[in-house]
């Protein structure tokens, strides 16, 4: 009986390891599903923004409003899952996000694939239950091989369902991948637009030329104290500064020539700094312990980042004491606060 049962066993493995060749047994019975029940969708945009971090917030908006989801999420990319029958008009909506650069949409039909798996899984379910019934009068010395077989065609079944259960997620979902670039945007004039000669040194891919190759500040007539979070830079009448994240200030003199006072060069300096392209952000009065002054913040285009360029000007006599400081948008932000309360607490002489 021992080895009758052995020999049974030995068979069951034998048909099994047939039945899980990469065709399906004759018998399996094969039942195609509707291709539409088995369709993968996928698309893919490449839009160009003005602001990557709004559009990708929008776009995982869009998704949710749709019973989706985002899948991934970089700076510059977002997979999106959403319900196959939201797909189209969900890619028709983010067109909008941006100025369309590539668009591609495409399905795939999965039945083949479905179907294979399903007979699979039938026969080798079909083989499992054989091996139980043997395992059930197996003696003890069968016992060993036949859980063996067990244990592989128990691992095999787990394979087959994991993979039906991928293939039902991508025909219930369509994935969409958004990718982001920059509009094309032109960096502000280092131009001289103003007869003023002081006007056209403000530029901010100057101050960040001179920190990146460590070029000193001209001197200045104030004292000015260290920003909190800052590394200063010191030489007898010179400041400058740079925070671990990048964000520079540095504190320079220029003679009031033709002598004005500080409304005359508040509004000169706005002008000047529009005319060369830079986006005025705010304006705000300033006093640097007690002295009045003009403190302008700016954006503009520095490659792919926004950058804020702030520029501040105190009226000294015959001498303007001139703030300058600057970082990527987002950085700077954060720095902002101990910037400005450096510039109340400067003492202009």
């Amino acid at each position: 009986m021992t080895h009758l049962l052995l020999a049974l066993a030995l068979w069951v493995a034998s048909a099994g390891a047939d039945v899980g060749a990469d065709s399906a047994p004759s018998t399996a019975p094969v039942t195609a599903a509707p291709v539409s029940q088995n369709t993968a969708i996928t698309a893919s945009l490449v839009l160009s923004v003005d602001d990557r971090a709004a559009a990708l917030d929008e776009a995982i908006a869009l998704a949710r409003s749709q019973g989706g989801w985002f899948a991934e999420l970089s700076t510059t990319r977002v997979a999106l899952r959403v319900p196959v029958a939201e797909a189209r008009g969900t890619v028709e909506s983010l067109r909008g996000l941006g100025d369309l650069v590539q668009r591609n949409f495409g399905s795939a039909d999965l039945s083949p694939e479905v179907v294979d798996l399903e007979s699979r899984l039938k026969a080798r379910r079909e083989v499992l239950a054989r091996y139980e019934s043997v395992l059930s009068e197996a003696s003890p010395k069968s016992v060993v091989s036949v859980e063996r077989q067990i244990t592989r065609v128990v691992a095999e079944i787990e394979q087959l369902e994991g993979r039906l259960r991928v293939l039902a997620d991508r025909s219930a979902f369509a994935r969409i991948d958004v990718s982001l670039r920059f509009r094309e945007r032109r960096a502000p004039s280092r131009d001289g637009s103003s007869s003023f000669a002081w006007l056209n040194t403000l530029n901010v891919s100057e101050v960040l030329r001179d920190f990146e190759y460590g070029h000193r500040s001209t001197p200045s007539h104030a004292a000015v104290p260290v920003p909190d979070g800052f590394a200063p830079w010191r030489k007898t009448r010179r400041f400058q500064a740079v925070s671990p994240d990048e964000v520079v200030v540095r504190v320079r003199s220029a003679k009031n020539k033709p002598r004005a006072d500080l409304d005359y060069w508040r509004e000169a300096m706005r002008k000047r700094m529009q005319d060369a392209g830079y986006t005025e952000l705010s304006y705000t009065d300033i006093s640097a312990s007690g002295t009045p002054g003009a403190l302008l913040e700016l954006g503009a285009a520095n490659g792919e980042q926004d950058q804020v360029y702030l520029v501040g000007v105190f009226v000294s006599g015959r001498h303007l004491v001139l703030v300058e400081a600057s970082g990527e948008s987002t950085r700077f932000q954060k720095r902002r606060d101990a910037v400005v309360a450096a510039i109340e607490g400067m003492e202009v002489r």
